[in-house]
């Protein structure tokens, strides 16, 4: 009996031990002095947005799938309204080798490239297919919604996805309903794969549908702000040591044709534009490790449905130093440039110069699978 009683004991030891969640912890520090010349005036800023904790937890289940919970915050930008913290991932993920169902607050998929630069948004009106529902004041908005997702993939690097959001309305705050639905194709080498540094390294294609209220309009698909992504990050180098990267993102927003002014920002979202923008980078690997990279790149946007001329223009360049592990010091330096009714909008020129270090750390408890993504992979890098 003692030893049925034994046996009983070290059976259920080891199977509650099976069901322990996997725990994973990430955290990234972005602070940077922020020295801006603009055509009005100058000024200098301590800035520390986009600091963020993820924390993470994963747990087999009874089959082949597997489920996660994500929980994340992030400081915003000083000058937004969330206030000292907003939670940009709260969400849960069912997935096996094929599959994979999201729901919760995530990463849009407005944008399908990262970008080497500072911080994500720092080319947003360049980089994201912008939230119609928005007043702009928050970028974030246009980064993040309340997602409804499903993949399928092929092979470990075909990725199809049907995504429905709820994008943060300005004029109905309290609204939850889908206001956004879209579908994604995607090739993209798994990150277990990067290190063989293939030419191609990923390209995708995006349609996102946003149900606004035209007016005027009774049938939904009519009356949305339509947009198509094209996106492509080829290896023009693919050095183990001294690495060339080129990545590239259009943007075509069919937007109403009866918008030829810009009154506000909810104009500016639902005009007609197009949007190109592509960035070089230079990586120097030592000791098999980043050692520092360099980049350059740029930005047009045509909003050609305006009655006067009204395109803008970026030029962004910076580079980074790895310090030591996953800490790194970078100096970026950005001018922007825009003309006729955008100027109204968001000012004649803006020159910005960028002083900042970053920190950012990952660790895996319980470890207990492999992975496509670690959490820091759910936001914006820098030197890999």
């Amino acid at each position: 009996m003692r030893k049925l009683l034994y046996i009983i004991l070290f059976v259920s030891g080891w199977s509650y031990a099976q069901i322990t969640p996997e725990f994973e912890i990430g955290a990234k520090g972005v602070f940077s002095g922020n020295l801006n010349f603009n055509s009005d005036e100058s000024s200098a800023v301590s800035d520390f947005s986009d600091t963020q904790l993820l924390m993470g937890l994963r747990q087999k289940m009874y089959n082949d799938w597997r489920a996660q919970f994500v929980l994340g915050l992030q400081f915003p930008d000083a000058n937004s309204n969330l206030g000292q913290v907003f939670y940009n991932n709260i969400f849960v993920r069912l997935e096996d080798k094929k599959n994979i169902f999201k729901v919760g607050r995530t990463l849009a998929q407005t944008n399908l490239n990262e970008f080497p630069t500072l911080r994500d948004d720092d080319a947003q009106r360049f980089t994201y297919a912008l939230n119609p529902f928005s007043d702009g004041v928050n970028t974030e908005r246009d980064q993040y919604a309340n997602v409804l997702e499903y993949a399928r993939v092929f092979k470990q690097r075909f990725f199809v996805s049907v995504h429905g959001e709820n994008f943060y309305d300005s004029t109905e705050p309290d609204d939850f309903r889908l206001n956004s639905m879209g579908l994604t194709l995607m090739y993209r080498v798994p990150e277990s794969q990067r290190w063989n540094r293939n030419v191609l390294q990923e390209v995708g294609l995006s349609y996102n549908n946003y149900f606004t209220n035209r007016p005027g309009y009774s049938n939904d698909f009519d009356a949305s702000v339509k947009n198509l992504l094209f996106s492509t990050t080829i290896n023009l180098k693919p050095d183990p040591i001294n690495f060339v990267d080129f990545r590239f993102q259009a943007i075509q927003n069919f937007g109403w044709d009866e918008v030829t002014a810009l009154d506000d920002y909810f104009d500016y979202t639902r005009t007609e534009s197009t949007t190109l923008f592509g960035t070089v980078r230079y990586l120097k690997q030592k000791l098999e490790r980043p050692h520092y990279q360099l980049a350059i790149g740029g930005g047009y946007k045509s909003l050609s449905n305006l009655g006067i001329d009204s395109d803008q223009f970026m030029f962004i360049a910076n580079g980074f130093y790895r310090l030591g592990q996953d800490f790194d010091i970078g100096l970026q330096y950005r001018y922007s440039n825009n003309k006729g009714l955008t100027e109204t909008l968001f000012g004649k020129s803006e020159h910005r110069v960028q002083l900042a270090l970053v920190y950012s750390f990952s660790r895996i408890f319980n470890k207990q699978f492999g992975d496509r993504d670690d959490l820091l992979n759910l936001e914006h890098n820098y030197i890999k």
